[in-house]
């Protein structure tokens, strides 16, 4: 039996045309579900693809994708226009309302906080935790609400905020979500607060709260507003913990809020918050004011050894992470325990003040001339 050909054979020969009994014509590949030929336009027939951006303008990797045949010439003008497109300016009317919106909460905290601050000796204990309670609760509705429904919170918010960004609806509710943290430390402090002054520890079981709500807010709808109330929540706790309820000496402080700064910059590397360079800053600043207010051992040199710790900590997380934040941060702190070292060590001496200067211009030297020598070998 003969073999079949897989290919369509030409259909019976017209009158006027060249026979060719024995050829097979290619079929012309139908286009993938979703793209468009070359020649084709995702408008009407006949009228080409405006898109007001000449396809000369794609990025490199755009137009690689060209060469490779992923995409075609008009494909490449679609993407090219999509990512240049401009968002559409807010009309008056919308944006009269987020302001009215805003305007509304700052107005709603105004007026709690002067009822509170008149009727506050005259209010139960329980029946403060349950007013602030209910506003906690009231904002946390209205930010749930106003974002857009649960479905829009959690992993859905992590992976739409990187990609879209905020929008109206979603930077009010990150507001609302900040209050509603700052109403459950209040509501802590409200019912723990038992109006003994011989022990302040109420405001470190309020920072517990509000760290916890202010987590939770960042979980669910991840902004920036949320990670700096985080990062203050945790900074008040640590203190709290140290100075109120275990007690330690206050050179000793600074200690935990350089494990802070540096557990900051763990989180961070690992991904655990959105805003990156912000995670990085807070850890960076938090490390180097840490590792500064350590006094311990009768000296200062604690505090500057511990600096030089932080540049380190924050050069081994450069190599494995580009972050400005962490370079920025390590030489800063670098060149700080380098001019306390040096005042400690020499007395302030002009010399030794002169030696570091060559010395740092000797290596900012040798790292450019090493720089630029590995940008040419890669070019």
């Amino acid at each position: 039996m003969a073999e079949q050909d897989s290919a369509p054979r030409a259909s019976q020969p017209v009158s006027g045309a060249d026979p060719a009994p024995d050829l097979v014509k290619k079929a012309k590949p139908e286009p993938v579900a979703g793209t468009l030929p070359a020649d084709s336009a995702p408008a009407a027939p006949g009228k080409p693809v405006d898109s007001g951006v000449a396809p000369e303008q794609a990025p490199a990797a755009l137009r690689d994708l060209v060469d490779q045949g992923v995409l075609d010439e008009t494909q490449l003008t679609a993407v090219v226009s999509a990512l240049t497109h401009d968002r559409p300016r807010p009309t008056p009317a919308r944006l009269l309302a987020e302001i009215a919106a805003y305007a509304g909460a700052g107005l709603l905290m105004s007026g709690l906080v002067l009822i509170l601050v008149e009727s506050w000796d005259d209010m139960a204990r329980l029946g403060r935790f349950v007013l602030f309670a209910l506003v906690a609760l009231g904002l946390t509705v209205a930010g749930v609400a106003t974002a857009g429904g649960r479905s829009v919170l959690l992993r859905a918010a992590w992976r739409s905020v990187p990609e879209t960004g905020h929008t109206a609806r979603t930077r009010l509710a990150v507001v609302l979500f900040a209050l509603a943290a700052a109403g459950v430390a209040a509501a802590v402090g409200s019912i723990v607060d038992n109006g003994d002054v011989s022990s302040d520890v109420t405001w470190v079981y309020a920072a517990a709260g509000g760290l916890v709500a202010a987590i939770a807010g960042y979980a669910a709808l991840p902004s920036l507003l949320g990670l700096l109330l985080c990062a203050g929540f945790s900074v008040a706790l640590v203190v709290g913990l140290l100075d109120e309820v275990l007690e330690i000496d206050d050179g000793w402080i600074g200690l935990g809020v350089l494990v802070l700064g540096f557990g900051w910059l763990g989180l961070t590397r690992v991904r655990a918050v959105l805003e990156v360079w912000a995670g990085y800053v807070a850890g960076v600043v938090l490390a180097v004011a840490g590792a500064q207010t350590v006094e311990a051992f009768g000296g200062v040199w604690p505090s500057y050894a511990l600096t030089a710790v932080v540049a380190v900590v924050c050069f081994g997380l450069y190599a494995t992470d580009r972050s400005w934040v962490l370079v920025l941060g390590g030489a800063a702190a670098l060149t700080l325990a380098a001019v306390e070292a040096v005042a400690d060590w020499t007395g302030d001496s002009a010399g030794a003040s002169g030696a570091i200067l060559v010395v740092g211009a000797v290596v900012l030297g040798i790292g450019s001339y090493l720089l630029a020598r590995s940008t040419k070998t890669a070019g």
